[in-house]
């Protein structure tokens, strides 16, 4: 393979205008002039004008090549003689078939092509982000998911699922190209693509990223890094299920291109005994194509004690055709390298010759149901028929009476054992519970567990002994991490959790506050607003702008918990979570309220001053991963204290007041609506409400319950 002339900056898309790293490579690269393309947006006018702006911040000499939709001519000597002076160019986000049949109409080289080409050749830059980054390869990903890809395969007509394909420029020799790659979780797609094209090594660069190439030697700028797919020497259109290589380079690695050998940056080492923190694989069931899943699992198993732990795994289903697809990520020994560096910033990660595969099964109807149905883990115990788990919406500590009178007979007279793990000061918020306790009647006792002592605590008998005999459990509010962390003590089940879950065994209510409610869910929201969530969707910690998804516990079944549900606004963002994680339902516990679930008849009941939202995610009505987040048919339902539903048959009754349980609704709604930007008034009475950015939203009413359909394109 012969080295190809001039620069590229391979961008993963939604490009931060505050990302110096890379903006500095780009000037470097460029000279610090360059030509800014629009031609693949669908608002070419103002994204140009949005991109160059942000170039001349940066301190280039920049401006607009005028070839899109609205006009230009890329046979235009004026337009090539532009790119020749400028020397280099910059594609930016949108759809990359414009690009191609703009610049390649019938694969006939335009002279702003050959213009191009000649600018690469005395040592210019190509720059592409999103869309142009995915022009760069000869066979180029068009559109489609993982799932469809994986279920579905390679098609031709954009109106059926599966995966498009066409035929891209070819500046980028080395493999194939994909964006946005772990925040949509590309993998799948990726490799079906490779597969089908004979294509052996692919390049999956992540969003805030990019990976800069010079001759044969590429390295990696920006916020994450890049994933590598090494096919080996399968024959094309061969089997998918087949193991093949993995691995990611992080901001400041290198690679040489030509033989495909990682080079990891000098702040890398390898990981100290004492920073391995995980034992075990994961307990709950991340969506495998969910954002950021496959690279929070290779952290894990980076981070992960290879005596014990060297596998870990997570799925995706797919509701239409009733295939479930998973993913194996595995520490291959003697071959698998695990680095870290610990910058002040945080901990970054480099993962090189990693095993991966991926399967595929089409699943009966009996397993179809146990997959939607998401059962709680009983950690080794029988669940007791009439145990209950009660969600508080807010702290007791400052409570609305009507939430304190549903919770106290659930109670049992105590002893009730106060775990205040969550708390930055538990011994402090465990002795205010006590005593609010007190005062009610109910003797409690601290159990003096935290994340510290948790080990320690597992070395006692006689005190697992009296957690397990407890006749309640509650769980104060604060940091759900620190809480999950603790009870999943280095990925593993703590002797304490088991303790716990051999109590609600023999019939002890779980009650958890704030917080501790959403970390008691299999999927937990660690974090983020509404806006953030449907804006960006996933993230991969709190640190990052979207919604923060991690592990949770597990103790309950019905499926995700959120909390502080009016007054964080938060509608928006238990929406997202419930599509993208693949949950059914999503349970939002209002302030001073409470949701009290009976696992035997997968029962919800609304007690408190506000009550409850239901929120029931239509899996056919779901598209993700995609430029747009789309749920259709999400169904709504308000609970006022009184009323419960059942969540095996949707069979809701009421005995709260109507009245109060769909104005409550109607004011959520009037929050969501404004935080997708739809337009002011009574979004109950629009058919369709259009915000900018092509955001759009139609609520069904339907009293104290609401159908909605959402659009909310994410940022390229």
């Amino acid at each position: 393979m012969n080295p190809p002339p001039g620069r590229l900056a391979v961008i993963g898309g939604r490009l931060e205008d505050s990302n110096a790293a890379v903006y500095d490579e780009m000037r470097r690269l460029s000279g610090g002039r360059i030509l800014v393309f629009p031609t693949a947006s669908a608002e070419p006018v103002e994204v140009a004008a949005e991109q160059v702006a942000a170039f001349r911040a940066h301190g280039f000499v920049s401006d607009v090549a005028p070839l899109h939709d609205g006009g230009g001519d890329a046979d235009d000597p004026a337009l090539a003689a532009l790119v020749s002076g400028f020397g280099s160019v910059y594609f930016t986000g949108g759809d990359q078939a414009k690009i191609t049949a703009t610049l390649a109409p019938g694969g006939r080289e335009t002279a702003t092509l050959a213009a191009i080409r000649a600018s690469l050749a005395r040592g210019g830059l190509l720059a592409g982000s999103s869309a142009g980054a995915a022009m760069m390869s000869a066979p180029m990903l068009l559109g489609g998911t993982s799932l469809e890809a994986l279920v579905h395969g390679v098609t031709d007509d954009p109106a059926k699922p599966g995966l498009l394909m066409g035929d891209g420029l070819g500046f980028f020799p080395f493999g194939m190209v994909d964006q946005h790659f772990i925040k949509r979780g590309r993998l799948g797609r990726l490799v079906v693509a490779m597969a089908a094209s004979g294509v052996r090594r692919g390049f999956g660069i992540d969003e805030n990223t990019a990976l800069f190439v010079e001759g044969e030697r590429g390295w990696v700028r920006g916020e994450y890094g890049i994933m590598l797919v090494d096919l080996g020497a399968r024959r094309r259109g061969g089997p998918l299920d087949q193991a093949f290589r993995l691995s990611y380079l992080d901001d400041g690695d290198a690679i040489d291109l030509a033989r495909f050998e990682p080079e990891p940056g000098e702040a890398k080492r390898r990981v100290r005994k004492r920073e391995r923190v995980y034992r075990a694989p994961a307990q709950s069931r991340r969506n495998a194509f969910g954002a950021y899943t496959l690279y929070d699992l290779m952290a894990r198993l980076t981070l992960g004690d290879p005596d014990h732990y060297d596998t870990d795994r997570a799925a995706a289903f797919d509701a239409r055709s009733g295939v479930s697809v998973t993913v194996t990520l595995e520490r291959a020994r003697r071959r698998t390298r695990a680095l870290v560096a610990t910058p002040p910033t945080g901990l970054r990660m480099t993962g090189i010759d990693f095993r991966c595969s991926i399967a595929s099964e089409r699943l009966s109807a009996t397993r179809i149901r146990e997959r939607i149905g998401r059962p709680a883990r009983s950690f080794g115990m029988t669940p007791h028929p009439d145990a209950r788990i009660v969600l508080l919406g807010s702290s007791p500590l400052s409570a609305d009476p009507a939430m304190l009178a549903a919770v106290l007979p659930l109670l049992n007279g105590g002893p009730v054992g106060v775990l205040a793990a969550a708390s930055a000061e538990p011994k402090r918020t465990a002795r205010e519970h006590i005593g609010l306790l007190a005062s009610l009647g109910v003797e409690a006792i601290d159990l003096e567990a935290t994340i510290d002592t948790v080990e320690f605590a597992a070395r006692d008998p006689d005190f697992l002994e009296c957690v397990g005999a407890l006749r309640a459990v509650l769980l104060t509010g604060g940091n759900q991490t620190r809480l999950v962390e603790t009870l999943l003590h280095r990925g593993e089940e703590s002797a304490l959790l088991r303790a716990i879950a051999r109590a609600h065994s023999q019939g002890a209510p779980l009650v958890a506050a704030s917080g501790a409610a959403s970390a008691l869910s299999g999927v937990m929201i660690a974090g983020g607003s509404s806006s953030e969530a449907l804006r960006f969707g996933v993230a991969s910690d709190v640190g990052h702008r979207g919604l923060a998804i991690q592990e949770g516990v597990g103790l309950f079944g019905g499926g995700v918990i959120d909390q502080n549900i009016l007054g964080g606004e938060r509608l928006g963002r238990l929406l997202v979570a419930c599509a993208e994680e693949n949950e059914r339902f999503g349970i939002g516990v209002c302030e001073d309220s409470a949701a009290i679930w009976s696992e035997g008849d997968a029962r919800i009941e609304a007690a408190g001053r506000h009550g409850v939202v239901l929120v029931e995610a239509d899996p056919l009505g779901l598209v993700l991963h995609s430029d747009s987040f789309v749920a259709e048919g999400v169904r709504v339902t308000m609970l006022a204290p009184g009323d419960a539903a059942e969540l095996r048959t949707g069979a809701v009754r009421r005995a709260g007041d109507p009245v109060a349980a769909e104005a409550l609704l109607r004011r959520m709604l009037d929050s969501l609506a404004a935080q997708v930007g739809a337009r002011q008034g009574d979004p109950r009475a629009q058919a369709g409400a259009s915000g900018p950015r092509g955001v759009t939203l139609r609520i069904r009413p339907e009293g104290a319950a609401a159908a909605i359909d959402l659009e909310c394109p994410r940022d390229l």
